[in-house]
């Protein structure tokens, strides 16, 4: 089911980075949420995944889909 206020990664990306751009630098913004500039920076440059932090300061919720078993047989 896709509700209509989905995101996906570029939105999130653009909303990220929006966020971030509102700050002086790189490190202010790192320093709003307390983390480090360096990985704040990795972030942005799409070398890590974003954190719950970041997401949550740029006012993004990340949804997990629900897990899935399997019978070791059947895969």
């Amino acid at each position: 089911m896709t509700r209509s206020n989905t995101l996906n990664d570029m939105d999130a990306f653009s909303i990220v980075r929006k966020w971030a751009d509102s700050f002086r630098s790189t490190a202010a913004a790192a320093r709003s949420i307390g983390i480090d500039r360096r990985r704040l920076s990795e972030q942005l440059n799409a070398d890590e995944e974003f954190s719950e932090e970041v997401l949550r300061a740029a006012g993004i919720v990340r949804v997990q889909p629900p897990a899935e078993y399997y019978l070791r047989d059947e895969i």
